[in-house]
């Protein structure tokens, strides 16, 4: 099951905590910080966080976003396992 949850950017605000979703398929939606005009979708695994970033990895490669550009967080349902 899918769901998603929005990542609130206010300055005064705690961060989002990523923890719930390390080590699973998820889809990043990340903008630009200042305009956020330019929105995408990144399909990755998110592996761990630090105060400012979110460590994910796309493939074989990992990668630093920071949370000030993560819109939100789809859980990507796991596939079901044929018996």
């Amino acid at each position: 099951m899918s769901h998603l949850v929005q990542n609130s950017t206010a300055p005064d605000e705690v961060p989002v905590a990523y923890s719930y979703w390390y080590d699973a398929p998820v889809v990043l939606r990340v903008a630009t910080p200042r305009t956020q005009k330019l929105q995408t979708e990144l399909h990755c695994m998110i592996t761990g966080e630090s105060d400012a970033t979110v460590h994910i990895r796309i493939g074989q490669r990992g990668k630093n976003i920071r949370k000030t550009m993560i819109l939100a967080v789809e859980e990507i349902a796991a596939p079901r396992r044929l018996q």
